[in-house]
C-alpha cells in the first residue's frame, strides 16, 4: 500500500515542487553567498588602496619619519627592500609584497601571512621621498568578509528547510484540493455497475482540465447508456420478431403431428418454408445491424453509381416492377462498398416491395456529397411516420402482419450505414408514392 501510494499523483507533484524550490534555494544561496563575498572582498581592497594613497601621500609631503603610523597595518620599504617605517602591528616583519610596485596600480595580494589562520589582502603604490623612491604597503583584513559568507550560510542552512517544509505543505495541500474533484470522479466511476449507467460523476463548476475531464466522462457515459439501452430494446424486439414465425411453425407441426391423416402435408411444408425463409432473412437483417453496430473497418474509394446499376439490374431481372434511372450522375466516395451495397439493396427491396408498378432511382452531386433517391408509386408514408420508419422492427400499423418479404429492419439498417459513413437517411415530401433519399460525403 505504501508502494501504491508513492506513486499517487498528489506525492509525485508534491515531490516535484519540493526538488525545484530546493533548486532554486541552493541556487539562490550560491548567489547570494558569491556576491556577499565579493562585495566584501572588494570594500577590503578598496580600504587597502586608500590606506596605502594616503599613507603615501604623507610620506611625500612630510618624509618617513614625520609620517605617525601607529597600529596602523602599512609599511613603507625602499629599493633595497629594507622596512624603513612600519605600523606597531608589523613592526620586525619583512615586506609584505615581494616585488616593488609597477606604477601600473595597487598590487593586490591575499594570504600575506600577517597574522595565522587569518587573511589580508595587500594594496601597494609607489611614492618619491628626498632622493629615493618608496613602496608605501597596506594591508586589510577579509575577517569581515569571511564572517559575512559564514552568517549567510548559516541563515540559509537553517531556513531552507523550514522553507522546504512550508512548500511542501502548501504544496500537498494545493495538489490535494485541485485533485479532490478527480477522486470524486473516480470513486462515482468505481460504483457504477452495468445496470446503473444512468448515473453520472460530479461536474465542477470550473473550465480547467478536471471540469473537462468530467465533462468528457459524462460524454462517454450518455454514450454508454443509450448503447445499452438500445441493445436492450434491440434484444427484446429481437426475441418478439422471432418468437412469433416459431410459435407459428410448432403450432402448425404440432397439429399435422396429432392428424397426420387430415393434414396437408406440402401445404404444410410450403408454410413452414415461408417462415423459415422469413427467419433467415430476419436472422440475416441482425447481423448486419450488429456488424454496423461495431463497424471499424478500413474506407476505400467506392464508385457508387456502379453498385447503383449493378443492384437496379438486379431488380429489374426480377420483373415485378419496372425500373427507371433519372436523374443518374457518376460518384465516387470514401466508403465501405459491402455495406454501401446492402444500402442500396435494402432501398430497391423496400420500393419493390411497395411500389404498384414503377421505382425510380436517381443519383446525383452537389456540394461535396452525393444523394441517392428512391422512388417508387405505392402509397407512399404519411408525414407523421416518416421519421419511425428507420426505427428497427417498425410497424407503421401496429394490427397487421408484415408485408411479404419484410423484416422491419431494411430501412433501419439503410440510416445506420448512412450514419457510419459521415451522411444521412430520410424520407421526402413525394407526389405518389414514397421517396426516400439518402446524402454521403463523396470524394472531391
Amino acid at each position: 500500500m505504501a508502494v501504491r501510494r508513492l506513486g499517487t499523483v498528489r506525492v509525485r507533484l508534491t515531490v516535484l515542487a519540493v526538488l525545484v524550490v530546493g533548486l532554486g534555494l541552493l541556487a539562490g544561496g550560491a548567489v547570494v553567498v558569491t556576491l556577499v563575498r565579493q562585495n566584501l572582498t572588494v570594500n577590503a581592497e578598496n580600504l587597502a588602496r586608500q590606506r596605502a594613497h594616503d599613507t603615501a601621500a604623507e610620506v611625500a609631503a612630510a618624509g618617513t619619519g614625520r609620517v605617525p603610523l601607529g597600529a596602523a597595518l602599512v609599511q613603507v620599504v625602499d629599493r633595497s627592500g629594507r622596512v624603513v617605517a612600519a605600523g606597531t602591528a608589523l613592526a620586525g616583519r619583512g615586506p609584505l609584497l615581494p616585488g616593488w610596485p609597477d606604477g601600473s596600480g595597487p598590487a593586490i595580494v591575499e594570504n600575506p601571512g600577517i597574522e595565522e589562520d587569518h587573511d589580508y589582502t595587500v594594496a601597494g603604490v609607489t611614492v618619491t621621498a628626498g632622493s629615493g623612491s618608496l613602496a608605501v604597503y597596506a594591508a586589510s583584513s577579509l575577517d569581515p568578509a569571511a564572517e559575512a559568507v559564514d552568517a549567510t550560510t548559516s541563515a540559509l542552512a537553517v531556513s531552507s528547510p523550514v522553507l522546504l517544509a512550508g512548500i511542501a505543505a502548501l504544496a500537498w495541500l494545493l495538489v490535494g484540493r485541485a485533485l479532490r474533484p478527480v477522486e470524486a470522479i473516480r470513486h462515482e466511476v468505481a460504483g457504477i455497475g452495468a445496470g446503473e449507467l444512468a448515473r453520472r460523476v460530479p461536474e465542477p463548476a470550473t473550465a480547467d482540465e478536471v471540469g473537462l475531464l468530467a465533462r468528457t466522462m459524462n460524454a462517454m457515459l450518455g454514450r454508454l447508456q443509450f448503447s445499452a439501452e438500445r441493445q436492450s430494446r434491440f434484444v427484446a424486439d429481437a426475441a418478439h420478431e422471432l418468437r412469433s414465425p416459431v410459435a407459428g411453425m410448432l403450432a402448425r407441426l404440432e397439429v399435422g403431428l396429432a392428424h397426420p391423416d387430415r393434414t396437408d402435408w406440402p401445404r404444410l411444408a410450403r408454410d413452414t418454408h415461408q417462415e423459415a425463409a422469413r427467419l433467415a432473412a430476419v436472422t440475416d437483417e441482425l447481423l448486419t445491424l450488429s456488424k454496423l453496430d461495431s463497424s471499424s473497418g478500413a474506407t476505400g474509394p467506392v464508385d457508387l453509381d456502379e453498385l447503383v446499376l449493378a443492384e437496379t439490374e438486379s431488380l429489374s431481372a426480377r420483373g415485378k416492377v419496372r425500373v427507371g434511372l433519372s436523374p443518374f450522375t457518376p460518384a465516387r466516395l470514401p466508403g465501405r462498398a459491402g455495406e454501401l451495397r446492402r444500402l442500396i439493396r435494402n432501398l430497391l427491396d423496400n420500393a419493390e416491395r411497395h411500389a404498384t408498378s414503377r421505382v425510380t432511382v436517381g443519383l446525383s452531386t452537389e456540394d461535396g456529397h452525393a444523394e441517392l433517391v428512391v422512388t417508387d408509386d405505392g402509397a407512399g408514408i404519411p408525414p407523421a411516420d416518416r421519421e419511425r420508419v428507420f426505427a428497427r422492427f417498425s410497424r407503421l400499423d401496429a394490427a397487421r402482419t408484415r408485408d411479404d418479404g419484410g423484416t422491419g429492419l431494411g430501412l433501419a439498417i439503410v440510416r445506420e450505414v448512412a450514419t457510419g459513413h459521415g451522411g444521412s437517411a430520410w424520407v421526402a415530401d413525394s407526389p405518389g408514392g414514397a421517396e426516400v433519399h439518402v446524402r454521403l460525403p463523396r470524394e472531391t
